[in-house]
């Protein structure tokens, strides 16, 4: 049976997690503080005290992160950390608490810190019993952008296909999660100059997302996009084309939403049409998209 200051920590942490889910973010950030001061001052110093006092200083380290309060979010969550220290008891928390320490350090690019903190992380998902695997794959997808950005194309590759194998078993390939990540292997390739190996991951993301998400969907016009460039590294202007508008339509019916990503779509294939001597068309692309993206602005 709880003790009655279990129960009293419990009862403000779940009202600071309905109010923060309820978008009230002041009385969310009051009631964590209150949580937390009930639990330093019933803290003994035995293990379920410091627990719980760790567990009320995670919930207020996600609250700050929500509100891009970083700075705040990483000394709390930091404290907590230090608080349990390493104990294997504590694995699951601290290995929730480690990830979203690297995700903040990866908000700000401080890359070396990230890679620490997200790489600790896997280890303690990896060694619970059973492995939280499908966290891991969330945080080597992280893992990948950031090896990429640094040029480390191969651990890219290794994090990227690991967190693709894990969503393969665990989703299935006709899911959000595994369609992202064929996406994200196939952009790697891409830039890599693996045209083959890019178009297939980009076939199945595009695949996927038709089956989940439907053809209009934003995502499903990254696909289209995606592949298309694809279609154009290895000279086959048609299917390039065709894709490259399909995207654009899709795009255009999410225009308010997604101007950026329409845009950046109608210059590649603007500069797809000019690469194939198509200037006329090339213009026309642009001049249309200039009028689309005008409404919105």
């Amino acid at each position: 049976m709880k003790s009655g200051k279990g129960n009293l920590l419990e009862m403000l942490s779940e009202r600071v997690l309905e109010l923060a889910n309820a978008g009230k973010w002041e009385e969310a950030m009051s009631a964590s503080d209150a949580a937390i001061d009930q639990a330093r001052t019933s803290n003994t110093g035995d293990f379920e005290d410091i627990v719980s006092l760790a567990a009320t200083l995670e919930i207020k380290g996600d609250l700050l992160r929500q509100l891009s309060y970083l700075e705040e979010a990483r000394v709390v969550y930091l404290e907590a950390l230090e608080m349990l220290n390493s104990n294997e008891n504590c694995a699951p928390m601290l290995a929730r608490i480690s990830a979203s320490i690297g995700v903040l350090y990866d908000s700000v690019g401080n890359d070396e810190e990230a890679i620490i903190f997200y790489e600790r992380a896997i280890s303690m998902y990896e060694i619970l019993d059973p492995p939280q695997i499908r966290e891991v794959a969330d945080i080597c997808n992280n893992l990948g952008f950031i090896y990429r950005s640094l040029g480390n194309m191969d651990a890219a590759e290794t994090l990227f296909l690991r967190g693709l194998e894990i969503c393969h078993t665990e989703y299935g390939k006709n899911h959000e999660k595994t369609a992202t990540l064929f996406n994200n292997v196939g952009a790697l390739y891409l830039k890599s100059g693996c045209d083959g190996q890019a178009r297939e991951m980009h076939t199945m993301a595009l695949e996927a997302r038709l089956s989940i998400l439907g053809e209009e969907h934003p995502d499903t016009a990254q696909s289209y996009s995606n592949l298309a460039l694809c279609y154009a590294q290895i000279g086959d202007g048609a299917k390039a084309k065709d894709l490259f508008q399909k995207s654009l339509a899709v795009y255009e019916k999410h225009i308010k939403t997604e101007s950026y990503e329409y845009a950046s779509v109608a210059e590649n294939y603007a500069e797809f049409l000019r690469a194939s001597k198509d200037t006329k068309g090339s213009s026309s692309v642009i001049k249309k998209a200039q009028k689309k993206l005008a409404k919105v602005s």
